[in-house]
């Protein structure tokens, strides 16, 4: 057994089990290990996972997403909500390869595959909610660029733009998914998939992209969604409502860090094209 990822919102560990008749099974246990996870939103819990990925395993087995093998809803059996799932090849992509022209491709062809799934799956998905309150939107702390971050709540607190709802991933970044020899294997961590605007799918995407190999890897994402025929319409509310996403799980440090100052250069040139 051995831990996944580093820590955060839930406890994921791959594991291998010899069983009784010699046959190893690879798989990979996420639990809600965290005091006070009942009051989360029921829009975050293993229930809702369970459900999405037991459906994507009938309306897409292509795509490389965990299929479900338990679950145990509310820790009766596991001591926390957990969620058992097969295990897929691969790893995230490394800080260099995220940038790369034929990492961005994929990560952009399988979305619009994501955004194309229908049917069933608006039954069992909640509707998209942003991650954070208008309460909530401001500047991180440490930021000396109030100007910049007022500007972006006075837009978000506009009414969102319409748009045809679709089937959303709702954390899609290169950091749930997983490669192997230069392919995409494997997208995680569908606790979040809801039913709402593919932009802010994208949006999610971009703003990941930016804070990391930069504004050319996020624009090149946008340009290749819309010539595989995805929508960019509003794309820039979205794209200024997903930066005030990120800003409550900013910590001290990150208010500090080159991270913070690559935000706001994103969040500016955004601002510029609205």
């Amino acid at each position: 057994m051995r831990p996944l990822g580093h820590g955060g919102w839930l406890a994921t560990h791959a594991i291998r089990i010899d069983d009784g008749a010699g046959r190893r099974h690879r798989l990979v246990l996420r639990r809600w290990a965290r005091p006070g996870w009942a009051g989360d939103d029921p829009t975050f819990y293993a229930s809702t996972e369970a459900a999405v990925l037991d459906r994507l395993a009938v309306v897409a087995p292509d795509l490389p997403a965990p299929r479900l093998v338990a679950v145990d809803p509310d820790g009766r059996t596991a001591g926390t909500p957990a969620l058992l799932l097969t295990h897929l090849p691969g790893r995230p992509p490394s800080a260099a390869a995220i940038g790369w022209d034929a990492v961005i491709h994929q990560l952009v062809d399988w979305l619009i595959l994501i955004h194309a799934l229908d049917g069933p799956l608006e039954r069992i998905t909640p509707g998209y909610r942003s991650y954070s309150s208008h309460d909530e939107l401001g500047p991180p702390a440490g930021s000396g660029r109030p100007e910049l971050w007022a500007r972006a709540v006075d837009l978000a607190r506009q009414a969102p733009p319409t748009a045809r709802a679709r089937f959303l991933h709702r954390d899609y970044h290169p950091g749930n998914t997983l490669w192997q020899a230069g392919r995409l294997t494997g997208i995680v961590d569908w606790t979040g998939a809801s039913w709402g605007p593919p932009a802010a799918d994208l949006a999610h995407l971009r703003g990941s992209l930016a804070i990391g190999p930069g504004m050319q890897a996020a624009d090149r994402a946008e340009r290749l969604y819309g010539e595989a025929g995805g929508s960019t319409d509003h794309q820039r509310w979205w794209d200024v409502r997903t930066v005030l996403d990120y800003v409550p799980d900013l910590s001290a440090e990150a208010a500090t860090s080159d991270g913070l100052a690559r935000l706001e250069a994103y969040l500016e040139s955004i601002l510029q094209e609205t």
